[in-house]
């Protein structure tokens, strides 16, 4: 072995490490089996009512969050650790929506030429006809 790998085998935050990431894997499913939770109850609510639980898409948002912290951390893109080492997630901000916004929908250019080829296809077969009856 290399000193490189010895130092990193015998480094106490490699193993650290590897604690953390065993507890963060297991909160990690935990908070998936919560999130199906939340989806069931968010889905009924809104079936039977619907609109479904602001309190409960405020905690969906920030369990969301959580959740990506987690993703982060145990895919070494971030070093902070999340909930319960670190502090739980806000809800990220959603982006402001406004009630008069117009939508315009343009045809696509595919479309537009596909209705021009039938009009072409009926005058050559008018000038066909025409020509056979000569």
């Amino acid at each position: 072995m290399t000193d490189d790998v010895k130092t990193n085998v015998k480094s106490k935050s490699t193993w650290t490490r590897l604690v953390f990431i065993i507890l963060f894997a297991i909160t990690y499913r935990i908070a998936s089996i919560v999130l199906f939770a939340i989806t069931i109850i968010q889905f009924l609510k809104a079936l039977f009512t619907g609109s479904p639980f602001p309190q409960l898409q405020s905690f969906g948002g920030s369990l969301a969050e959580y959740n990506k912290q987690v993703v982060e951390f145990l895919s070494y893109q971030s070093e902070e650790k999340p909930f319960p080492v670190g502090p739980w997630p806000e809800q990220p901000a959603a982006p402001a929506q406004k009630a008069d916004d117009v939508i315009i929908v343009a045809e696509p250019v595919e479309e537009a030429s596909e209705k021009k080829k039938p009009a072409t296809k009926k005058k050559s077969s008018k000038d066909d006809s025409d020509q056979s009856d000569e």
